[in-house]
């Protein structure tokens, strides 16, 4: 595997980073999950807004966003890839050490453009969109969410979703649900939606603690009906279905929570027309981009 590190691209066991780096030592960082269809970034403009959101909410200086398609096309390239899941992590990056360096140990708030972030990339394959026909299954579980209250930063400093993840396992699922004070509010790498009646909702980003996910954007521009609001545990434990959807997800069904089936236990109508939908909307995004590989 080729990476990207730095302003360069490097076999994946020649890369090195400093064990000072403030993403290793703090998780001070943020990160972007992108797909490449067919060798062009999807909903890129949306990538580029929400990290150039996070980075400047965490006075992380030094990288322009702007250049991640640039910075993508290459990195396909160099993997022989064409339909991809991609990683972009920026760090605040690694003090200048002094002596044993101990004191670069303290979470302090370094002064402002004093560090070089540091730009790591990665590309894994994924199945052209083509292949999309019929909704993943997902078994879920309901867990409490007691992760920071910043979720619309997508940071790299992701234990409390690690934690939720390993729980549901626990419980026999695989993936988490998390809710807080009565409402869901979304999975560990994914939004959440859910029908009844007819009905699809997804819970709202606005207040902070869920994050904005581009292909939940994508969907909410391409299928105008789906409703923002608020969505109850109770709701949710009642709906005809339950859908989760992320970059490299797609529209999964999730046909049991809790070991109870959801509706049919089988892949609904909404999630396959769903993800239709999706297909459609990434292929007329990529099909307008002059970046390509």
């Amino acid at each position: 595997m080729i990476v990207h590190l730095n302003g360069q691209l490097v076999r994946a066991e020649e890369a090195r980073i400093s064990p000072f780096d403030r993403g290793f030592t703090f998780g001070d960082g943020v990160y972007e999950g992108l797909r490449a269809v067919s060798g062009v970034v999807a909903g890129l403009g949306a990538h580029v807004e929400r990290m150039n959101a996070g980075l400047a909410e965490c006075r992380i200086d030094g990288f322009d966003p702007g250049d991640l398609g640039e910075l993508s096309a290459p990195l396909l390239k160099a993997n022989g890839l064409l339909d991809a899941f991609l990683y972009w992590q920026v760090t605040r990056g690694c003090p200048l050490m002094r002596g044993a360096g101990t004191a670069e140990l303290r979470a302090r708030a370094p002064k402002r453009g004093a560090l070089s972030p540091t730009v790591f990339g990665i590309a894994t394959s994924l199945p052209p969109i083509a292949e999309y026909r019929t909704p993943r299954t997902k078994s879920a579980a309901l867990r409490p969410d007691t992760r920071w209250l910043r979720g619309h930063v997508k940071s790299i400093s992701l234990m409390g979703g690690v934690l939720a993840a390993y729980e549901a396992l626990e419980e026999g699922a695989e993936e988490p649900i998390l809710e807080r004070d009565g409402f869901v509010t979304e999975g560990v790498a994914t939004n959440l939606l859910v029908s009844a009646g007819g009905r699809v909702a997804t819970p709202p980003v606005s207040g902070g603690q869920i994050l904005g996910g581009v292909t939940r954007r994508i969907l909410l521009e391409a299928v105008p009906s789906i409703e923002v609001r608020p969505v109850s545990v109770a709701e949710l434990e009642r709906a005809d279905e339950i859908m989760l959807v992320g970059t490299a997800t797609m529209v999964a069904s999730v046909t049991t929570l809790d070991g109870r089936p959801v509706g049919s236990g089988t892949p609904g109508p909404v999630a396959t027309k769903l993800l239709r939908e999706l297909v459609g909307a990434l292929e007329r995004d990529t099909s307008r981009s002059s970046v390509r590989v």
